[in-house]
């Protein structure tokens, strides 16, 4: 295991964009059932593994087994997913007893700013997933004979379009989402595609049928697929459950 950026390659999170991040340091995010988040809280050298139940840009809020913890201790949080892990001390700032335990809510206190951007990049599948909304179907344009779209909004910058055949219950069909410059597209019985507009080709009057984009280096490729992925198992009840399977799937 090693503690890593996990998203060094496509998001960047220069100072200015940390100070932006942290102007919402009350925003509460939810990770999704599936997401394999793993967290363990370490008071006085006793670590007990916890459950997620939400997570800010300046803290936690989690649920213990096991003894009540005292409102203004020290503590080492410790966030695992694969091969990857954040840790980083806090500030017991809440505590409510429970009949099986307790909820905690924590207050962050990173040692440096590479640990604070470590655990941003680790926020954002969770802050960007669980943002999604349903586009009123009479708002979406359905522009494709024979397909059904389906379209969900969520932060400023970020679509996720689902298409399926025949009408709002036939069987699925593709996906197209896109995060900024990043842009992943999937089809049903074929393989991801993902892109990013920074590698975009000029188009030529020649080729004016639709953007071509030059081949991703493997490292950039994977982040995006990453972040695609992870994103899509934090998507919130808000998005049906089929279409969340979908899109899981890839």
């Amino acid at each position: 295991m090693s503690r890593v950026l996990l998203f060094s390659r496509i998001l960047g999170f220069e100072e200015n964009h940390i100070r932006e991040i942290e102007r919402r340091r009350e925003q509460r995010y939810v990770p999704g059932k599936v997401f394999p988040l793993q967290a363990t809280i370490d008071v006085d050298g006793e670590p007990r593994s916890a459950k997620i139940m939400d997570l800010s840009p300046g803290g936690a809020g989690l649920r213990v087994a096991g003894p009540a913890y005292t409102r203004g201790s020290l503590a080492k949080l410790h966030l695992m997913i694969d091969d990857s892990w954040v840790e980083f001390a806090c500030t017991i700032a809440h505590v409510r007893i429970l009949p099986s335990g307790c909820r905690l809510g924590l207050t962050a206190g990173f040692a440096s700013f590479d640990e604070k951007k470590a655990y941003l990049q680790l926020l954002q599948p969770i802050a960007i997933g669980s943002v999604f909304r349903v586009t009123p179907p009479e708002e979406v344009r359905q522009l494709d004979p024979g397909m059904h779209k389906l379209v969900f909004t969520g932060r400023p910058g970020t679509e996720l379009n689902v298409w399926r055949q025949t009408d709002d219950a036939g069987p699925f069909h593709s996906l197209h989402w896109q995060m900024d410059d990043y842009i992943v597209q999937a089809t049903v019985g074929a393989e991801m595609q993902v892109y990013s507009r920074k590698y975009m080709i000029a188009p030529t009057r020649a080729k004016a049928s639709g953007p071509a984009y030059r081949k991703l280096p493997a490292d950039v490729q994977a982040e995006i697929s990453r972040l695609f992925r992870w994103t899509m198992l934090n998507l919130p009840k808000d998005v049906p459950a089929d279409v969340r399977t979908f899109v899981q799937g890839f």
